[in-house]
């Protein structure tokens, strides 16, 4: 899938399953998309920048995992850090990855092993 693809088929509304819990995007921004957290009304926003930055690391590894997201993002890794599962339940939501315990793996990598 190319990152362009993915951008394209964000909107908001989406309902999407992360790790533990079910998240919505609430918003998109130029520079990220603003999500739900909780059932409070309380939101996050991941950059479009972080999810070109998944895509990459996938197209290389065939995975990303949370230690790759806090060295790559150190600063949004300790104030957002569900940033990381939010990224990877958009890319499951569209079946590019599949999820296991810290690590979302390209759904091509799985099937051509």
């Amino acid at each position: 899938m190319e990152y362009e693809l993915f951008k394209a088929s964000l909107y908001e509304g989406l309902e999407f399953r992360k790790a533990k819990v079910t998240s919505e995007i609430l918003k998109i921004e130029n520079d990220g998309i603003r999500y739900s957290i909780g059932k409070n009304g309380n939101s996050k926003k991941v950059t479009f920048e972080e999810f070109e930055a998944a895509f990459k690391e996938i197209g290389v590894n065939g995975c990303i995992t949370r230690n790759w997201y806090k060295h790559t993002f150190p600063v949004q890794a300790k104030v957002a850090s569900c940033n990381f599962t939010t990224i990877g339940g958009l890319l499951q939501h569209i079946s590019y990855v599949s999820y296991s315990t810290g690590v979302y793996t390209e759904i091509e990598s799985i099937t051509n092993k």
